[in-house]
């Protein structure tokens, strides 16, 4: 996936208390940082859409979430809760010498991006949620019957087939090469076992400046009732008529509003 980023990388394995997560950097060293959280399943190579444009502004942090699939090694103390990984998040930004940063998340990562501002919000400048689930609206009943029903160990290619049921080798090399890689997690990586619960409700205004996006034909939530949510929290919401939960970043117009509200002060 790697390969397909438009930009030069740096890729750093950063040992801590948790074990060794894999951090991959883009853009000018001088520039303000913006540390991203990518998906369930996703890895740091989703972001490929988006680097190109975020990277001439900013220095980019792209981390592989602990205890999920990519190069980070959890072998350390245990992951078995929210508050865990909002930890392990925490040390991450200090292995990385960040002060504070901007803050973009994508699906979970998103959630886990709220979760850690909540708890830390000196530590995010500005905060970015690409349609991120049970944080302003309850799953659907139609993903959580497909969460209840979906094989926890598929093969490769009845994962690939799910993801892409017309067959393989239809789409641009860069969604394949993505599709793949979400199958080879979804086969070969144990799944986590930290819930993501729904945020208590009560979330009457964000701690920080925040932009959120919903996918307007999201298969997790009802977008309607989360941009209703976010907008009495306080973010600038938008929401994306037809587009779907997955790879929001490489939606128009996402691009320019995600730069938009980060360029503010």
């Amino acid at each position: 996936m790697l390969a397909h980023w438009p930009v030069p990388v740096e890729t750093v394995d950063l040992p801590g208390r948790y074990g060794t997560t894999r951090v991959t950097s883009a853009g000018p060293a001088a520039a303000q940082s913006l540390v991203l959280l990518h998906g369930y399943g996703g890895t740091s190579g989703m972001w490929h859409p988006v680097v190109g444009a975020l990277a001439e502004e900013h220095r980019l942090r792209a981390v592989d979430i602990m205890g999920e699939p990519g190069r980070s090694r959890h072998t350390g103390a245990a992951l078995t809760s929210m508050d865990d990984l909002v930890d392990w998040l925490a040390e991450t930004f200090d292995l990385l010498g960040l002060p504070a940063a901007d803050l973009c998340g994508q699906s979970l990562g998103g959630h886990l991006a709220l979760r850690f501002t909540l708890a830390h919000p000196q530590r995010v400048r500005r905060l970015v949620l690409l349609d991120p689930p049970l944080v302003f609206a309850g799953l659907s009943p139609e993903f959580e019957e497909l969460g209840r029903n979906r094989d926890p160990h598929p093969t490769f290619e009845a994962a690939r087939a799910m993801l892409q049921p017309d067959g393989l080798g239809s789409g641009p090399a860069h969604l394949e090469a993505y599709l793949d890689l979400l199958a080879h997690g979804a086969a070969h990586f144990p799944a986590s076992p930290i819930v993501y619960p729904h945020l208590p409700d009560g979330l009457t205004q964000l701690p920080v400046p925040t932009f959120v996006a919903l996918a307007g034909a999201s298969e997790v939530h009802d977008s309607t009732v989360a941009a209703a949510a976010a907008r009495r929290a306080g973010a600038d919401t938008v929401v994306l008529p037809g587009a779907g939960h997955g790879l929001l970043a490489d939606v128009e117009p996402v691009r320019g509003l995600i730069l938009e509200h980060l360029r503010l002060p």
